[in-house]
């Protein structure tokens, strides 16, 4: 089993985040470790390893996941 940050720490609450918005399906939250002045992390609340790995069955997550990446991006512009 790999380790993943985003599951094993963001979604388990092990890592406490600044939310900017949150769906059944997907987290939107300020990064713990910011790059630049605004950078948001928009994460699926299933584990996903890869687009590779994407399964017929995810296409409503990820749809919701760019929906909510929209709605981020249009209030942070």
């Amino acid at each position: 089993m790999t380790e993943d940050f985003y599951c094993d720490e963001v979604l388990s609450g092990k890592t406490q985040v600044n939310k900017v918005l949150e769906t059944e399906n997907v987290l939107a939250y300020y990064h713990t470790r910011p790059f630049y002045p605004v950078h948001i992390v928009v994460i699926p609340k299933k584990h996903i390893s890869s687009l590779i790995t994407l399964e017929e069955s995810d296409n409503e997550i990820l749809v919701e996941l760019l929906d909510v990446i929209k709605r981020v991006a249009a209030f942070s512009y």
